[in-house]
């Protein structure tokens, strides 16, 4: 186990969790003997706060490579254990990434993400649909500077 596999299991407050990631920062995609990453380690942990997961989930959708399907829906398996307000945060990436807009819409993954203010959660919407833009009923002006 890295020392964030060990932070996260003991419940490390936001604080040692964001310290360890600006010492180590690639530790997010660093596996363990099971073969989980530390947000896996996170998501078996109910006590950790939301906070604590959505900074991990950031440092571990920076690096390309984990924004596929294939890397999103494999971490579906590991979040059956989470939080209430984990497993609504991946239920809504999940979808997003699986073009479930039946269930979670876009504009609902959007606003979601906007209500617990995970920006780059919102920035991902807008990567995978650029269309619920025209969704979000902002004024051509306000537009303009939104998206430079």
């Amino acid at each position: 186990n890295t020392p964030l596999h060990i932070a996260c299991i003991n419940k490390a407050p936001l604080e040692v969790v964001a310290a360890l990631l600006n010492v180590w920062p690639d530790v997010a995609k660093e596996k363990d003997a099971d073969g989980n990453i530390p947000l896996h380690a996170a998501c078996r942990n109910r006590a950790l706060p939301l906070e604590v997961t959505t900074l991990l989930v950031n440092n571990w959708l920076s690096y390309k490579e984990n924004r596929t399907n294939e890397a999103i829906m494999s971490s579906q398996t590991h979040t059956a254990r989470c939080t209430e307000h984990v497993e609504v945060l991946f239920s809504h990436l999940f979808a997003l990434y699986n073009n479930d807009t039946y269930n979670h819409p876009p504009k609902e993954i959007m606003d979601y993400f906007i209500c617990i203010q995970w920006w780059n959660g919102a920035t991902l919407v807008l990567d995978r649909d650029p269309a619920v833009i025209k969704t979000m009923g902002l004024d051509t002006k306000v537009m303009a500077d939104f998206l430079s």
